[in-house]
């Protein structure tokens, strides 16, 4: 445990996952990442079933942890290809498994290829044709980084030139947050897609595309620094234009944050020793305290025992008097204004947040899905999550059976559709087909994936 003060885990937000047609039949086959040492798995859709599939340029990459992928025809030859974001908690500085993964394939086999050296905990991977010039695009999101939470993990573009990939400039993408879910939309419905990222102590922020150039867009005066863990473009309120989806941590939570009384959490090297700290604090009664106590702060900090020798002398004490006003002055400083999962109501371009209903806050929000599930011409969004990578001074998320959200007003939970979700940790939501009927694909952390029907 080399950050011991860190409010969550950042090594378990796999597996990746993708689908698209692997094998040219116009069917949809899965890839599954692997984690540490365990090879990831593409499964291949036959007349009636899945098969696995070996492939030796996968496997040679076991080492990796998968954590995000796609799936597109890179290199415009008639057959897709597949992109692996590599990240995890394992990996830090330049190791060479941190490295993106890129196949193309070539006669019905996985062939990699070189990619620019880069070493980040990816956690989304995005296509778009960018510039549109016929080939897709990337965007990699990265988390965090390894060994040093709190600092900004630097995020890229990846420019598409016949199959070949290249970094793009742009500093505010690339140091846009510790994102975690992006997605390539028309916000401001001109036509060509933008992208939109969300992130953990960050803003939803929007980067408006002019002629393959992304600048960022303020779209709402709203503070909305929150803990983000997905997005979804949606027409919620049915008037025509895109909404989007945003999945938070939930209120069901030690943590507590508003616009007025944000949560901070100070970043830097308090004890002076070569590495990092981060203290979250939350506001009471106009002051703010550490979450953490006296045994927690440390047991990563150990000159505070000298500095506070008995219980009662830490006893009530505020973060400034912990660590000093001119150490917290020094420090860089990350805030969480929003805990409630919700959608940013489209207004003519511009964006209000609104909280989702309260059965949707208790627990994280990491995955949605847009489908017409109930077959009334219009589709519904299904969100699901769940989260077990925290101490037990918060007790794992583990309670939400996920929910179809129809519309503002009307929400079912999963449990009343035959889910599953409930104390499962969802990563990630996709509709697949098979002899020609639609069925739910969830993927789970350190689980088996879930299959379900979808009935007509």
């Amino acid at each position: 445990n080399r950050q011991k003060l860190i409010p969550y885990q950042i090594s378990d937000r796999g597996p990746a996952t993708a689908v698209g047609d692997l094998n040219g039949d116009g069917k949809t086959d899965i890839f599954f990442g692997g984690s540490k040492r365990k090879p990831a798995a593409i499964f291949i859709q036959s007349d009636s079933a899945y098969t696995e599939k070996y492939s030796a340029a996968i496997a040679s990459d076991s080492i990796k942890e998968d954590v995000a992928a796609a799936i597109a025809d890179f290199n415009n030859d008639g057959k897709n290809d597949l992109f692996v974001g590599s990240g995890g908690g394992d990996f830090y500085n330049k190791m060479k498994p941190l490295l993106d993964s890129y196949y193309l394939q070539r006669d019905s086999v996985f062939i990699p290829e070189t990619l620019p050296e880069y070493f980040e905990n990816a956690s989304v991977v995005r296509s778009n044709d960018m510039d549109n010039d016929g080939d897709p695009d990337l965007f990699v999101g990265s988390h965090a980084v390894s060994n040093d939470f709190g600092k900004i993990p630097t995020s890229y573009l990846l420019k598409n030139d016949g199959g070949r990939f290249s970094a793009v400039p742009n500093e505010a993408v690339q140091q846009a947050g510790m994102i975690t879910d992006a997605v390539w939309d028309d916000f401001d419905n001109d036509g060509v897609k933008d992208l939109i990222v969300v992130g953990e102590w960050m803003p939803p922020r929007f980067f408006k595309n002019t002629n393959g150039t992304l600048t960022e867009a303020a779209v709402t005066a709203e503070k909305l620094n929150g803990l983000w863990q997905s997005i979804l473009p949606f027409d919620i309120d049915s008037d025509g234009d895109t909404d989007y989806l945003l999945g938070n941590w939930g209120t069901n939570t030690k943590f507590s944050a508003a616009a007025t009384a944000p949560m901070k959490m100070y970043y830097a090297d308090f004890d002076a020793n070569g590495s990092t700290e981060t203290v979250v604090c939350t506001q009471r009664n106009g002051n703010y305290y550490p979450l953490a106590g006296l045994d927690e702060l440390a047991g990563q900090m150990v000159s505070l025992r000298k500095k506070f020798t008995a219980y009662k002398d830490f006893a009530g004490k505020t973060v400034a008097e912990i660590f000093g006003k001119d150490a917290l002055d020094k420090a860089a400083l990350l805030e969480v204004h929003v805990l409630q999962s919700g959608y940013l109501k489209n207004n003519n371009g511009r964006f209000s947040f609104v909280p989702f209903q309260n059965e949707l806050q208790t627990a994280p929000i990491t995955a949605f899905v847009a489908y017409d599930f109930d077959k009334d011409g219009r589709d519904e969004a299904l969100a699901a999550g769940n989260y077990f990578g925290v101490t037990p001074f918060h007790g794992r998320f583990d309670a939400f059976p996920g929910a179809l959200i129809k519309n503002e007003k009307t929400v079912i939970l999963g449990n009343r559709l035959g889910l599953d979700f409930a104390g499962k940790a969802i990563r990630h939501l996709n509709i697949i087909t098979l002899k020609g009927d639609p069925y739910l694909l969830a993927t789970l952390n350190n689980d088996k994936a879930q299959v379900y029907q979808l009935i007509k």
